[in-house]
């Protein structure tokens, strides 16, 4: 069960969500500033595409001539468009986990935002199973599954750490600041309390910044370790966005982890705690959930993360082709802003020629015949049906003259 108010479609049945339907959310800078450029870098791209492809052919003895449009501002241009890189990070130690880590980066690379969620908070978000039983009856699966629905998308990356490896990486850009609110300690056998890292400010090594990260103290509510993840995290960019070869402090990969940090490092990077309250007044069996503040913040925060998204596992959304056939660029970018919570835009661009008078959502396959109709009920829109089982989404969205943006 999801517990964010956001419009899902599963199987591609409409939903009835308990509380009604979710006010629109205020207009996402994405669509204001970040879009326009990506829109211009995806035209440079089918340009020089364009150019290869033209030379190939009027290089050859037969075939046609096909032309292609690589203005974003011109009929009959059309491009696909990439999903917001996103990324699940699950942290353990010893084979259980503790904590989770929600990424999502500007389509820029200059930043973007994190939700750190505690191994304790119940995985549908109300009183049921915790994430940490989660990972121990199922695994990445079952994590994945559960938090894609709590946050409203799927993830296109998900990968696990471990203690040891986590040091490792630390280590790259040790040492780190930290200032500890309370010491770190441990009873011994013999009952007397340990001090493994005192209160106060203090330089931290790599694999002690590990041993912080899954550090629980005796009867400790969850929510200290999930404070003390934070300030980790926070120290850790920054040494990361400080170096002066981010390369150097990070793996040279462009994928997992490793770009995250640079993309986070080098711009505005946004990291919050999942806002939980815990049920019960013991530490130990305390278990948080999502109260009605809590569910409120996390769908705005969604939206805010992922203004292209792509579908959680199990709770499937249709894929969809926005053309815009007005003409005005306002216009598109208000209802790729409407429909980027009820779908999963693939292509973006502009119809055969400008003037279209009616709004209308075109499926094209049977089966997206209840997919179509909710659309088509967002937007007010008419719905046809096109028998094209080879399209490469599942709905073409039509905007014309007679769509006013909400």
């Amino acid at each position: 069960m999801s517990t964010v108010d956001h419009v899902t479609l599963d199987e591609y049945e409409e939903p009835n969500p308990p509380n009604g339907r979710r006010p629109a959310p205020k207009a996402n800078p994405f669509f204001r500033f970040v879009f326009p450029v990506v829109i211009i870098a995806s035209g440079l791209a089918v340009f020089l595409l364009w150019r290869e492809g033209t030379k190939a052919v009027l290089d050859s003895t037969d075939g046609t001539v096909l032309e292609i449009v690589t203005d974003p501002g011109q009929p009959g241009y059309e491009v696909f468009v990439d999903p917001t890189p996103t990324m699940l990070l699950v942290h353990l130690d010893d084979g259980e986990l503790v904590g989770l880590t929600v990424f999502a980066a500007t389509l820029l690379d200059n930043g973007g935002h994190a939700v750190l969620v505690g191994a304790d908070v119940a995985s549908d978000g109300i009183d049921g199973p915790t994430f940490a039983q989660r990972w121990r009856t199922g695994g990445m699966d079952a994590v994945e599954r559960d938090l894609g629905a709590m946050f409203g998308f799927g993830f296109v990356e998900t990968d696990a750490i471990e203690t040891p490896e986590l040091a490792q990486l630390l280590s790259l850009s040790e040492p780190f600041p930290i200032n500890l609110l309370d010491p770190l300690v441990e009873v011994n056998e013999d009952g007397r309390t340990m001090v493994f890292l005192r209160a106060g400010g203090q330089q931290l090594d790599g694999d002690a910044g590990a041993e912080l990260y899954r550090w629980r103290n005796p009867s400790e509510f969850e929510a200290n370790r999930t404070e003390r993840q934070l300030d980790l995290w926070k120290s850790w960019l920054a040494m990361v966005g400080s170096a002066a070869d981010p390369l150097s402090v990070t793996l040279p990969h462009d994928f997992g982890l490793s770009p995250f940090l640079r993309a986070f490092a080098a711009g505005r990077a946004d990291l919050q705690i999942l806002p939980v309250v815990p049920d019960s007044g013991e530490a130990e069996a305390a278990v948080y959930s999502l109260d009605d503040r809590g569910r409120e913040w996390l769908a705005d925060m969604s939206d805010r993360m992922v203004p292209l998204r792509i579908s959680p596992i199990g709770f499937p959304i249709p894929t969809l082709r926005l053309l815009d056939g007005t003409g005005d660029p306002a216009v598109r970018d208000s209802a790729l802003e409407a429909l980027a919570d009820l779908s999963e835009i693939r292509v973006l661009g502009n119809t055969a020629e400008f003037g279209a008078v009616a709004t209308v959502v075109t499926h094209h396959r049977a089966e997206a015949a209840a997919a179509a109709s909710v659309i088509a009920k967002e937007l007010g829109a008419q719905v046809v049906f096109s028998d094209e089982p080879d399209q490469p989404v599942d709905l073409t969205v039509v905007i014309g003259t007679d769509w006013e943006a909400p």
